[in-house]
């Protein structure tokens, strides 16, 4: 499956504008973890390639999730990795958090796994440390529009639709160093930002969006995985986000909660 393209009839300099939009990267995340838990592995191999030519600025770590993939065929999955692909994942905010002193053996190895992560980490470092692969959770794209004011207009769409729309404003700064005045985002930034909603069709919103505002100046991708884990009532949680073109994990996290009751 090739990028869904929009080409809208916006003239660039005399040439017709396209942007490439990838479009229903959760419903295909949901493909593809459904694909490995049937251990359907030439589906869920066919399935990343598809992710792969659709995020090309994430061709570094998806390529080695893939490899990690091509590993699982051949061995098959555990009793821990079926419940990770699986099962859904529970909503924290559902179950209370583990505290520091309810410590449990499972709470401490994944203390000990968080622990060891570092910024610049690929995700095969991250596989290795843990010991197996990650759950791709999350795809977006991201596109940013730049004023000659320096102030920003940033959409991020996932789920083909648009997930988040944001002004950035500039602050002035004085020859002296000093930074006070907030300069104001073009109007043009905030009638787009009033009229289009969150939820919104992803091709609708990029089309409207471009057709203002010509192409933006930046594109960028995000690819999130998590490693799930589960004994006695605990749920715990590692996950990693990647938004580079070199790979390098850029933000991590973890969490522990005691599940009251698992929904499968």
């Amino acid at each position: 499956m090739n990028p869904k393209r929009y080409c809208g009839a916006v003239l660039m300099g005399g040439l017709l504008s396209c942007i490439g939009l990838p479009s229903q990267a959760q419903d295909t995340t949901a493909q593809l973890n459904q694909a490995i838990c049937i251990e359907d592995w030439d589906g869920a191999i066919a399935i990343l390639d598809n992710v792969i030519s659709d995020y090309p600025n994430s061709q570094n770590t998806l390529g080695e999730y893939r490899d990690r993939l091509q590993q699982l065929s051949t061995t098959g999955l555990s009793e821990e990795q079926k419940a990770q692909y699986c099962s859904l994942n529970p909503d924290p905010s559902d179950f209370p958090l583990l505290t520091a002193d309810e410590e449990t053996p499972l709470s401490a190895r994944v203390s000990e796994y968080y622990q060891q992560l570092k910024s610049g980490m690929r995700y095969d470092d991250i596989a290795t440390l843990i010991g197996r692969p990650g759950k791709l959770d999350y795809l977006s794209s991201s596109y940013t529009w730049i004023a000659e004011n320096t102030s920003t207009l940033s959409a991020t769409f996932s789920n083909n639709e648009l997930e988040d729309l944001t002004i950035g404003e500039s602050i002035d700064c004085r020859e002296n160093g000093e930074c006070d005045a907030i300069i104001a985002a073009p109007a043009e930034f905030k009638k787009l930002q009033e009229r289009l909603e969150v939820g919104m069709n992803a091709q609708a919103a990029l089309q409207y969006i471009t057709r203002e505002l010509g192409e933006p100046t930046w594109l960028g991708e995000t690819v999130m995985y998590d490693w799930q884990f589960r004994e006695e009532g605990i749920y715990c949680r590692i996950f990693a986000y990647f938004a580079n073109r070199d790979g390098q994990v850029t933000t991590y996290g973890k969490l522990c909660v005691k599940e009251t009751q698992v929904e499968m």
